[in-house]
């Protein structure tokens, strides 16, 4: 899983900590909480009600929901680059073994 709040620069976090009115503690406490509410085995509206039922005020709502994302995007993205990876060493065996077959 990407680690998120470490690609942020040290401005972004300065910014993002006025706005939801949080220290760099509590900022990286949200990206944590973020990644453990999402779970493969959760769909998205169970995510969204796990949100919801954390008592985050909008503005945290909003980055967890924006982080949530992220990182399902980056998942789905991480599966997507496996499979194509996958069909082409299955691909390229397959035609090794068809030419080996010919001769």
């Amino acid at each position: 899983m990407i680690n998120l709040l470490s690609n942020l620069n040290h401005r972004d976090q300065d910014n993002l900590c006025k706005v939801l009115q949080c220290n760099k503690e509590e900022l990286s406490r949200l990206f944590k909480q973020a990644e453990k509410l999402y779970s493969k085995k959760y769909s998205l509206y169970e995510i969204y009600m796990k949100v919801l039922q954390q008592g985050f005020n909008v503005r945290e709502a909003t980055l967890i929901g924006i982080l949530c994302g992220s990182i399902i995007g980056y998942n789905f993205a991480e599966e997507d680059m496996e499979n194509a990876i996958k069909d082409k060493l299955f691909n390229a065996f397959k035609n090794n073994n068809l030419y080996n077959n010919r001769k």
